[in-house]
């Protein structure tokens, strides 16, 4: 099966953004091929890769592991606590 690597548009704002499909793509893995390793569907691993819902955290972890990666990268968001305009302003504020 041929993994198609054009970018795609979505029709509605990502709510949870991440990196999914690019690791997914680097691995030369399809969406079904992934859902299969994790035991899920199709249309759960879309979902996910266009920001819509968010997997457990059990999937999280076995996805980034299959992926090659951490669950940090995945979700980068998540982990980026200060924003430089914040730190700043909290450090000043101390």
């Amino acid at each position: 099966m041929m993994v198609q690597h054009t970018q795609r548009t979505c029709h509605y704002a990502a709510r949870f953004p991440n990196t999914i499909r690019e690791y997914r793509l680097k691995s030369g893995l399809s969406q079904r091929k992934l859902a299969e390793l994790l035991g899920r569907k199709r249309n759960a691993i879309s979902s996910w890769e266009r920001g819509l819902t968010l997997p457990s955290v059990p999937l999280l972890l076995r996805m980034a592991k299959i992926l090659g990666t951490l669950a940090e990268s995945l979700y980068m968001e998540f982990y980026s606590t200060f924003r430089q305009e914040g730190v700043v302003a909290n450090l000043a504020g101390a």
